[in-house]
This record gives C-alpha cells, sequence and structure tokens, in this order.
C-alpha cells in the first residue's frame, strides 16, 4: 500500500473515531417540545406539562372549603305599608335578583348566583379574601350593607344577611 493509501485510512479513523466520540456524548440543551396534555387538580384548576423531562406542573395546594350562606330582604313592596303588616314578597323579588362574590380587590367575579325563591343563598369557596356585592343595575334600590369584604377560613362558614331597599315609599 502507498503512503497516500495509509494517510487515508488514518484519516477515515480518525474522522469516525471523532464521530463515534460526539454520536455518544451529544446531550441536546435546547427546548422540548411537550405534548399539550392537561393533568386535572383536585381544586379543579389544571397544569401543563413543562421542563426537560416535560413532567406535569405541582398541581396548586389545596385549601379547604368554606362556605358564606345568608338571606337577604327586600322591601318595602308596597307604597303604603302599615307598620307591622308588611306587603308580602313574591318568590320573584328574590330569584330576579344576583349576588355576587368577587375576588380580594372586588373586580374579578368567582361566582354569581340568583337568590332563591325566599331570599336564602350560598357559596362554597376556597379559604381566602372575597367581596360579597349586588348589581348596581339591577331593579330598584340598593344596599347599604354592600360590597362587604369577607375573609373565609378553612372550614368556616360565615352568615351574611343584608336587606335591599326599594325605595318604594
Amino acid at each position: 500500500m502507498t503512503k497516500k493509501g495509509y494517510l487515508l485510512i488514518a484519516i477515515l479513523i480518525l474522522a469516525a473515531a471523532v464521530g463515534g466520540v460526539f454520536y455518544f456524548n451529544y446531550k441536546p440543551t435546547g427546548q422540548v417540545a411537550c405534548t399539550l396534555e392537561a393533568k386535572l387538580c383536585p381544586d379543579g384548576s389544571a397544569v401543563g406539562r413543562q421542563g426537560q423531562n416535560c413532567e406535569f406542573a405541582k398541581c396548586p395546594d389545596i385549601r379547604m372549603a368554606g362556605s358564606i350562606k345568608g338571606k337577604v330582604t327586600v322591601g318595602p313592596i308596597c307604597p303604603v305599608e302599615r307598620p307591622g303588616v308588611p306587603c308580602p314578597v313574591s318568590p320573584e323579588a328574590y330569584t330576579s335578583r344576583e349576588v355576587i362574590l368577587y375576588a380580594a380587590k372586588g373586580i374579578a367575579v368567582v361566582k354569581r348566583m340568583h337568590f332563591a325563591p325566599d331570599g336564602t343563598y350560598h357559596f362554597e369557596v376556597p379559604a381566602g379574601e372575597y367581596v360579597l356585592n349586588i348589581p348596581q343595575q339591577q331593579g330598584p334600590g340598593g344596599s347599604k350593607d354592600l360590597p362587604k369584604t369577607l375573609t373565609i377560613k378553612s372550614g368556616e362558614t360565615l352568615e351574611i344577611n343584608f336587606s335591599i331597599d326599594t325605595g318604594i315609599r
């Protein structure tokens, strides 16, 4: 074999050795594309996959639920009421109105519901700070008792009763 042949064989062996080193030692360091699956957490939220190994993100800590309940009174209903003889309040006077529970700053709506026919309401919520209010443009009247900031502790039930003054006199 000639010198050129030995040189060519040496170059090929060297190239194969360098290529083998890179092949067996290469570890990608760029971003990884994870699937768009979601995991449902016990609190009802969902988390996606993240990180180098595409593992699901950690679910938020479960905050135990508490309750906010109460009863609203609506009145007066008649233009002339005698003391001790109020006009009967129809179920529609309650069910046509809503009560709204906002997040701590009073902007984001957490839950809303119409009052029951007897004027009661009940929210189950995680422990935290909330603002209770009624919509401003919902029928005649408003409430001097609202908005009200509430702090719910785990397992606690707050009873918040309030009245809506219809303004009928």
